[in-house]
């Protein structure tokens, strides 16, 4: 008998982790059973979000949560503590905040305990389950140290954005929210699956070796091409949260600079919703904020309306779902180049890049650009969808990592 335990962080019961919903019927294919352990969901009551194909079963262990003895986990904490501080950039920080790392570790002791008391309730053997954790965060650092207890022969993690690039991530400035135990985490994960190339190429660079690393892109569902936009008034949409790293607003400005006919929707919302709505002064600029929208809704509009153009100003991004659902309609893109970007928009082929820190005028030479040349609109609405048929396909995709991860022995 083959079993999955994969770790997420709130799917089912929260929607941001929609993707994991997509893996989901490819990884029952290749295994007798699959279990989601939504490692960091402690409420009481909730619904599932998202419903779960025939052969997964959703365990929620937390809610019976026992903290572990300090006398249990010291020894073992100190070992990875000073591991960690010797391969940390940020030393200072690591001495001072060794209380929170403590705790970081004692609960995920005490998580790992309770997922292997499950396991054993249900007479599973080592040999018959993988464990797999979809981030490279705290779900990965339980399963470190069930790897170093020998309480698990091994186990695998995606690796995305924050989880991937720690303290090399460009806008965290908040200390307390990077990722602890990096070192330890790379060390004791038996396969990282980075989503993008440039993750691949990061993590090589740390040191780690070539047969521990393995690029598995995401992907999304193939709903068609989207209908032609044609002569209708230019519609761009941007679908992410309302933040200082999307920079919403900024969109904004440039569309109230250039004063064209244009229709702005944006799926997503957050602290600066209201900065965004005051972005737009132009008269000849239509802009609709939706707020928070289910993924199916989304989509359901990419095929019933057509799209001119899809913008993501992030500052930081892994590699965005959000992008791949547009190029998965014909949709061109304007994103900025920033870590993974640059794999799903190729500059002049099926969209255009910006540099991070663009200029007002950068960005107004790129969406004049798309608005006056529809001829060559079309061409980037063509190589939209050829790329992700290529590389961003949700059913082959998740189809060759299934497969990949269940003939592994760990």
């Amino acid at each position: 008998m083959k079993y999955l335990v994969v770790l997420t962080k709130q799917f089912p019961f929260q929607w941001r982790e929609q993707y994991v919903a997509h893996e989901l019927q490819s990884l029952t294919a290749q295994f007798d059973k699959v279990f989601i352990y939504p490692h960091d969901h402690y409420r009481k009551n909730d619904t599932l979000s998202f419903d779960v194909p025939m052969g997964v079963e959703v365990i929620d262990l937390n809610q019976q949560f026992v903290p572990v003895s300090r006398l249990k986990v010291i020894v073992p904490f100190l070992n990875a503590f000073v591991g960690e501080l010797y391969c940390s950039k940020r030393k200072w920080y690591q001495i001072k905040s060794w209380r929170r790392f403590y705790s970081i570790y004692a609960t995920q002791w005490a998580l790992g305990e309770m997922l292997m008391d499950w396991q054993r309730r249900m007479g599973f053997e080592r040999s018959e389950v993988l464990h797999y954790s979809y981030w490279m965060s705290a779900s990965a650092l339980c399963l470190s140290i069930l790897k170093q207890r020998k309480a698990i022969r091994g186990f695998i993690s995606r690796a995305h954005s924050v989880d991937l690039y720690h303290e090399d991530w460009g806008l965290l400035r908040d200390e307390h929210s990077v990722p602890p135990f990096r070192c330890f985490k790379e060390r004791n994960t038996s396969v990282i699956f980075p989503i993008s190339e440039h993750g691949h190429s990061h993590l090589k660079n740390r040191g780690l070796h070539e047969h521990k690393l393995k690029t598995a892109y995401l992907g999304v569902e193939d709903f068609g091409l989207g209908p032609l936009p044609g002569d209708a008034v230019f519609t761009i949409v941007t679908c992410s949260g309302i933040d200082d790293n999307k920079r919403v607003h900024l969109l904004g400005e440039a569309l109230s600079r250039l004063n064209r006919p244009v229709r702005w929707i944006h799926f997503g919302d957050g602290p600066l919703r209201e900065q965004a709505m005051k972005s737009v002064t132009a008269p000849n600029v239509s802009f609709e904020c939706r707020g928070q929208t289910s993924n199916a809704d989304i989509r359901t509009f990419y095929t019933e309306v057509g799209v001119h153009c899809f913008v993501n100003l992030s500052i930081v991004e892994g590699l965005p779902v959000s992008i791949m659902e547009a190029i998965s309609h014909g949709i061109p893109v304007i994103a900025t180049a920033v870590y993974g970007v640059p794999e799903v928009v190729i500059d002049g082929y099926n969209g255009l890049l910006l540099p991070a820190k663009f200029s007002n005028e950068q960005l107004d030479s790129a969406l004049l650009g798309l608005m006056d040349s529809h001829q060559p609109t079309n061409e980037l609405r063509d190589n939209a969808r050829a790329l992700f048929l290529q590389r961003f396909n949700a059913q082959s995709n998740y189809e060759t990592f299934a497969a990949e991860i269940a003939a592994l022995t760990l």
